[in-house]
């Protein structure tokens, strides 16, 4: 039989196929030591029904390392506005690491009855500017509102969705919510640092619809870099860069010293936000250990 792993407990794979859920363990072949990879949430997969076995993982048309999820079309990047504050670099990084797998991100703020509506308006605004050549789908929402989750819910239909975000923001608010159904164990602010306690604690796939589904994944406080080569890759990492960096004089341009550069002519022309290329020089410094200056 085939279906698609919805959820994953202590090396047991819980296996949707037509509407039925069954608990399967890996196969011996399909088990390599302490690889992560064997087998995730949201892989397509062969069982044998008798023998509760999973026998085959299918190529994956894609994969995010954190949160740990496959065959996605869209990742919600799911930040609130206030409590704890947004935070540009981990957002960035979030950017980064969804770029680097070739899945469509989204955005969501929560939170938004945190603040005035001119600040909402201030905020929105900023964040538009320095990422507006990047052309991504915005949805500021009050998760417990219904009525601010129709345009998401329209925007997600047919599709599979992982929301991703740091702990605290109210991912499982808002999915709680979209289902209409109390499944998820919300979480509060620690006063003290001001970040999200930790309530979901792995990836799990839930069905909103015959044809929607939407992936509830582990908050973080931290986010790695993806882990790239070439230094040429990073830039390609930057959509807002691409239209300068073909204007480079050399085709290994790293955009940091060398002469006749088209991002760092964009940025002095402020067709690049000061805030995106001040990111890029951070991830590049972090990803391959150079200090440029």
């Amino acid at each position: 039989m085939k279906g698609r792993v919805i959820r994953k407990i202590k090396g047991f794979y819980y296996v949707n196929s037509d509407n039925n859920i069954y608990e399967c363990k890996l196969r011996g072949a399909l088990k390599i030591k302490n690889d992560k990879l064997n087998c995730i949430v949201g892989d397509i997969v062969e069982f044998d029904e008798k023998e509760q076995a999973i026998c085959k993982v299918f190529e994956r048309e894609n994969y995010l390392d954190r949160p740990l999820i496959s065959n996605i079309d869209y990742a919600g990047i799911t930040f609130a506005i206030k409590s704890p504050d947004f935070d540009y670099t981990n957002f960035q990084k979030v950017l980064l690491n969804v770029y680097d797998r070739n899945i469509t991100p989204f955005v969501i703020f929560t939170k938004v009855d945190l603040i005035s509506d001119t600040e909402l308006k201030e905020f929105t605004d900023n964040f538009h500017m320095v990422f507006s050549t990047l052309e991504l789908d915005v949805f500021p929402v009050i998760a417990t509102d219904d009525t601010a989750l129709s345009d998401l819910r329209e925007f997600i239909a047919g599709k599979i969705t992982a929301f991703s975000g740091p702990s605290g923001v109210g991912k499982s608010t808002l999915i709680n919510n979209l289902l209409n159904e109390d499944i998820l164990r919300t979480g509060d602010i620690s006063e003290k640092t001001d970040r999200g306690k930790h309530t979901t604690t792995e990836s799990r796939i839930f069905e909103l619809d015959n044809s929607t589904l939407i992936v509830d994944t582990p908050g973080f406080s931290s986010l790695d870099f993806p882990k790239l080569k070439e230094k040429t890759a990073l830039s390609r990492l930057f959509p807002d860069f691409q239209d300068y960096s073909v204007l480079c004089k050399f085709r290994d341009c790293t955009h940091i010293n060398e002469p006749e550069c088209g991002v760092k002519s964009a940025l002095e022309n402020a067709k690049i936000p000061k805030l995106r290329y001040e990111f890029y020089l951070y991830s590049y410094n972090n990803i391959f250990r150079e200090v440029k200056k």
